[in-house]
């Protein structure tokens, strides 16, 4: 017979949620983005603002090391929606197609990634989930670690120290849409010529949500989990999330966690405009158009590429002598059950999930110096965000004025990277606490020295156009998305000495 725990479904603070389990730190970051083709790339873009001027300088981290790669290759940012086709390479047919397409949508704006070639074998999300993972696996120097010599050749076939460490190696790959493009194109093939002949051969696993992660996998010989999730906007923030249970719970040593995504096409574009998600007030000043928190703020900007971070067993990383850039303490999923594609007015999804992160974390909501905010541009979604923030961290729920909360969002300079978001935003949080830097939410503006938003009656500061040095041990990244789901992950700087 089933036993039944009767009690509260939530009491914030009650030990008993606090995890007994295996820690889990973060010792590599890869990305490709719209402001940047590496992750140092895009960490010293959004600090300097340079996110649509064509930019992509690799300095201004002190922590994470470049690892290889382009580095001169310019930057989209956010720019018009013609543009961002242009940048994608596409076939000359296909992006004629396409931008004749576009010219009839009401959002003319969008932030793509330049500079990666099409590849008819493969998708272009699973390109930059392999660009973003090979980059976290370098800076983690988990290549000759798995027995990987140049190029990725498999010196080691065979050997069972090296085989031994691949099987404890796993992938997470979140995704939100696949690949709308290629359903698309295979379905105008198949019918315009009713037969399969021409249909491609790679049509099933370039719209698999999971290609990204088993690709990832084939690469590195990575034979542990090989998982996904497939959330919406929150599905990196998931991926992250399951894939420290994955360790926690002795299933693998090392995972690489992250998200990738590559949605801007004329059918994507037109169903979001159809929910009147996009911005299109800003058609004519593109780096204007993606402004969380702002007063003028009118939807968010469609964005593509990738974030991974190598995320590993503490004991382990200090054994492999790994550059251990902090430590995950605390994860919650919850949802709404409220709208397919609206947030809950009351918020409590969003809260839920930001009190029970911290509970399993064991850290204090007065302790918690940053989060970086799902906020996408959206007039009703910041709103809702910014009042749970304000619920859970306010002064009122034993904060002191001196120790400050800043919250910024970090869509302003990259748009919005949908089932990428997440592990970008994880990045971006966990650089503040390395470098010691809270990102800027760009075109948050002033008007006579004050924030010209909506969202006053707050306990936090916004951080501005500008980033903000300050020393940060605790940081929280939010992951909302369509379906009601919710994701927090809380950071902590690491101690050698701990």
């Amino acid at each position: 017979m089933r036993t039944f725990l009767s009690g509260p479904a939530f009491l914030p603070m009650q030990t008993h949620l606090l995890s007994p389990l295996r820690r889990v730190v973060v010792t590599g970051i890869g990305a490709v983005t719209p402001i940047g083709s590496t992750f140092p790339s895009t960490w010293s873009n959004l600090l300097s603002g340079e996110t649509n001027r064509g930019s992509d300088s690799s300095s201004g981290s002190n922590c994470i090391d470049d690892a290889g790669g382009d580095q001169k290759k310019t930057t989209t940012g956010i720019t018009t929606l013609q543009n961002a086709l242009l940048s994608q390479n596409l076939p000359p047919e296909t992006y004629e197609r396409d931008a004749a397409l576009a010219e009839s949508l009401p959002s003319q704006v969008a932030a793509a990634v330049n500079g990666v070639d099409y590849d008819p074998r493969t998708s272009r999300f699973v390109q930059f989930a392999l660009l973003a993972g090979e980059e976290a696996a370098r800076t983690a120097n988990l290549f000759p670690w798995l027995g990987l010599g140049e190029e990725e050749i498999d010196e080691h076939d065979g050997d069972d120290l090296f085989q031994n460490r691949r099987e404890r190696v796993g992938i997470c790959i979140g995704n939100g849409m696949s690949s709308v493009r290629e359903i698309t194109d295979s379905y105008k093939l198949v019918t315009e010529r009713s037969s399969i002949r021409r249909m491609s051969p790679h049509f099933v696993p370039k719209v698999l949500p999971n290609s990204a992660s088993g690709r990832l996998g084939l690469k590195l010989k990575a034979q542990g989990p090989n998982h996904t999730a497939s959330t919406a906007c929150a599905a990196s923030a998931h991926a992250i999330g399951d894939a420290m249970r994955f360790i926690q719970y002795g299933d693998a040593d090392v995972m690489l966690a992250g998200g990738a995504e590559a949605c801007i096409d004329p059918l994507s574009i037109a169903g979001f405009c159809r929910l009147r998600a996009l911005s299109t007030s800003f058609n004519d000043a593109p780096s204007e158009s993606s402004r969380p928190f702002d007063s003028r703020r009118d939807g968010f900007v469609m964005g593509e590429g990738a974030a991974v971070l190598v995320l590993e067993e503490l004991e382990h990383a200090r054994k492999r002598g790994a550059n251990i850039l902090c430590e995950i303490r605390g994860y919650s999923a919850t949802g709404d059950a409220y709208h397919i594609t609206s947030p809950d007015p009351n918020g409590r999804g969003a809260e839920r999930a930001m009190q029970m992160a911290l509970c399993r974390s064991g850290i204090n909501p007065a302790d918690v110096q940053y989060i970086n905010a799902h906020a996408t541009s959206t007039p009703v979604g910041d709103e809702i965000e910014a009042a749970a923030i304000n619920r859970v961290f306010g002064i009122g729920g034993g904060r002191e004025e001196k120790d400050a909360l800043f919250v910024s969002s970090t869509k302003g300079a990259t748009g919005h990277l949908l089932g990428a978001a997440g592990a970008i935003e994880a990045a971006f949080t966990i650089m503040s606490i390395v470098d010691g830097k809270i990102p800027p939410t760009m075109n948050l503006s002033f008007d006579n020295d004050r924030i010209k938003t909506d969202m006053t009656n707050v306990n936090f500061h916004y951080v501005t156009e500008k980033f903000l040095e300050r020393e940060v041990s605790v940081a929280i990244s939010n992951s909302f998305g369509f379906g009601g789901t919710n994701a927090s992950i809380v950071f902590a700087a690491y101690d050698n000495n701990d």
